[in-house]
């Protein structure tokens, strides 16, 4: 299967920070590296399963990739619920019909795992007007990107809400991330945990969100993003470690 979302995520435990970059799934790119064939980005899982889609961002972007973890859909549920769901706020009433998300009331709502899947996974978002009239979020994949950060950051806000800091708490959350997700046999449970308690006075709204700058063009017939390569270049650098306090243009 293709992936359906790839992040890559920077942590200074020194510093307490961390930097995240959405990779939108329509980017058409050399798949493992410069010399494979072009494909988008999201078929690197499925043509050559974690190390070929590890050898794609590395060899393309240059960005080396220390962990891997691997979430599937009931994966995702199970951690939404292990942290009693997420709150999202909705300036409008939203819908996707396509993933079956459907919140009909503006407000801060708390959302189960169905309800969370489906607002990480909606591509064809949209919002009800004071005339009552449906318009979909023209940004299309880019405001799916925006919309999956702003849930990382508010997952994150309430784990810590639900005693995440705590060191029995923390390891009973990861214990439940272990049952539910694929991590790479580099990384151990221990490892994680330690590496949370590093992150204790991390406040995710430090957090720093990217996404690649892209145009929208075709390859032959299939509607593809275009990597704008000069004005990634800075992004890439703090994920590169090459220069993290670089000013550049957030998402």
């Amino acid at each position: 299967l293709n992936t359906d979302t790839i992040m890559v995520l920077r942590v200074d435990p020194s510093a307490k920070k961390a930097w995240m970059l959405s990779f939108p799934r329509d980017l058409w790119v050399p798949i493992g590296g410069p010399n494979g064939p072009k494909g988008r980005i999201n078929t690197a899982l499925s043509s050559g399963g974690p190390q070929r889609l590890i050898e794609t961002i590395q060899n393309d972007f240059g960005i080396p990739i220390n962990h891997y973890v691997q979430v599937n859909f009931n994966g995702f549920k199970q951690l939404v619920t292990a942290i009693g769901g997420v709150p999202i706020y909705f300036p409008w009433p939203s819908r996707d019909q396509n993933t079956g998300l459907f919140q009909y009331t503006p407000g801060c709502q708390l959302l189960d795992a169905d309800q969370a899947l489906a607002f990480a996974r909606s591509r064809h978002f949209e919002t009800k007007d004071d005339r009552g009239v449906w318009t979909e979020d023209p940004s299309s994949d880019f405001g799916r990107v925006r919309r999956q950060q702003e849930f990382i950051r508010a997952a994150l806000k309430k784990a810590i809400s639900q005693g995440a800091r705590n060191p029995f708490t923390l390891n009973q959350l990861i214990e439940v991330g272990q049952k539910n997700v694929l991590l790479d046999s580099g990384i151990t449970g221990k490892q994680l945990v330690e590496l949370g308690q590093q992150l204790q006075d991390f406040d995710p709204d430090t957090l720093e969100v990217f996404t690649p700058p892209a145009r929208e063009g075709w390859a032959g017939a299939a509607a593809v993003l275009y990597l704008q390569e000069g004005e990634a270049q800075p992004i890439f650098d703090i994920f590169r470690g090459n220069n993290p306090m670089v000013n550049v243009l957030k998402t």
